[in-house]
């Protein structure tokens, strides 16, 4: 009897001693990510791609794709990265342009580069009319190729699968607006604008089954799997931040296949067609996840819920960096945990807004880069910061965070670069 009690006896100590240890663990694990700082001049590895067809001096040339709509570096996977850059091809003086089989006046060149070591592991060019062009990953892997005139899906061991053709999506008087992919990559919504108004086709990454959405005619709008949101008018340059009166709005899109309306989008005899969801809440809105959208402007960031309500807000002293809300200067991860945001150095030295030194809607993500940070949302606060070295990084044309937010991948203009997060 006496063995058994000290038998029970050292099983209980024993189970204690467990149970401690479990909750030192648990709540180590809960301790929020401590910031890291690092600089541009500690890349996991950096590769030229001039020395793969990059041209030199052509900024003019890339700035034609159209940065409101394409990214010129992307995860394809957590192991491989696409970059993408286009040439000027020489054509026949004498051809017709309705030839189906007519010399295209640029290429379109994709460099698959491996994650960790920065080795080129594949390269595809396609011939293109117009500079318009590149690629997004698909959700189960691979990518889609996206010209002026179509839509092509690729495997991840790069084999060519299927493509579906404008003209099937909208009127041939119609033009090619904005482009907008879900954090997941699980759609992609295309914009066709036909005079004062525009339609939408919500596109699955995996099967290219199109269905139509509703859509304004700002080419300026991000989605989820669920819905499309975009700012109801954009900020003058000329008005001053308190004026400026800017509302996201969210468009359901219900016929959407397997969508399911439980906690996210409603009905159509449920939701009106807008739905205001941030006001005020002036600035450019892009989804991180289903649940919540990061909503930026050149003086402030917020991170906002699908309620509207505001999580996390921090605004920035024009006199020291500003954000090109105009350059798509955020990213998020695939998984929908993290984003990263690229902010610029202020020329100015008085109380002149930076939104003045805007371009257009193609701008790159930052002309001068000053700092770049990622934003964990579990644990709500900034996780890494890195400062930009501008006599080795002048300019940054491209980022991307990795599916599983571990990996940082940066193009400052034919120069690809990669860190590692946290």
């Amino acid at each position: 009897m006496q063995a058994s009690s000290k038998g029970h006896l050292n099983l209980l100590v024993t189970l204690v001693f467990c149970a401690l240890a479990l909750s030192a663990t648990s709540t180590a694990q809960q301790t929020k990510i401590k910031l890291v700082h690092a600089t541009t001049d500690h890349a996991l590895w950096r590769v030229d791609l001039k020395s793969q067809g990059y041209p030199t001096n052509s900024d003019d040339l890339q700035r034609r794709r159209g940065f409101a709509n394409f990214d010129t570096i992307s995860f394809v996977s957590d192991k491989v990265i696409a970059t993408t850059f286009i040439t000027r091809e020489t054509i026949p003086t004498l051809q017709r342009r309705d030839d189906p089989n007519h010399a295209r006046p640029y290429r379109l060149h994709a460099l698959f580069l491996d994650a960790l070591t920065g080795k080129t592991l594949h390269t595809i060019e396609w011939p293109i009319d117009d500079p318009n062009a590149g690629i997004f990953p698909r959700h189960d892997g691979g990518f889609l190729l996206v010209t002026s005139e179509k839509i092509a899906s690729y495997s991840t061991d790069w084999t060519y699968l299927k493509e579906i053709q404008f003209s099937d999506l909208h009127s041939m008087t119609a033009t090619l607006g904005g482009i907008a992919e879900s954090p997941n990559a699980n759609f992609l919504v295309i914009q066709f604008l036909t005079g004062n108004s525009s339609l939408c086709s919500r596109i699955s990454t995996d099967t290219l089954s199109a269905v139509p959405a509703n859509c304004g005619v700002l080419e300026v709008f991000t989605v989820s799997d669920y819905k499309i949101v975009e700012p109801e008018k954009l900020p003058a340059e000329n008005e001053q931040r308190e004026n400026t009166a800017s509302h996201a709005y969210v468009q359901h899109s219900a016929t959407t296949p397997g969508a399911s309306t439980s906690g996210r989008a409603q009905s159509p005899d449920q939701a009106p067609a807008h739905q205001t969801i941030c006001n005020p809440c002036a600035g450019i809105p892009q989804f991180i996840n289903d649940d919540a959208m990061a909503v930026y402007s050149p003086e402030n960031i917020r991170v906002v819920d699908g309620a509207g309500k505001i999580s996390f807000s921090q605004d920035f002293n024009s006199k020291e960096r500003w954000i090109d809300e105009l350059g798509r200067p955020l990213r998020s991860s695939a998984n929908g945990q993290r984003f990263a945001v690229v902010t610029n150095r202020s020329p100015f030295v008085d109380n002149s807004r930076s939104s003045a030194i805007h371009i257009s809607t193609g701008d790159i993500p930052a002309e001068m880069p000053l700092d770049l940070e990622v934003y964990d949302l579990s644990a709500a606060q900034w996780i890494y910061t890195m400062r930009i070295n501008p006599e080795q990084v002048h300019q940054i044309w491209g980022l991307a965070l990795s599916p599983n937010a571990k990996k940082l991948a940066m193009d400052s203009g034919g120069t690809i670069q990669i860190y590692t997060l946290p």
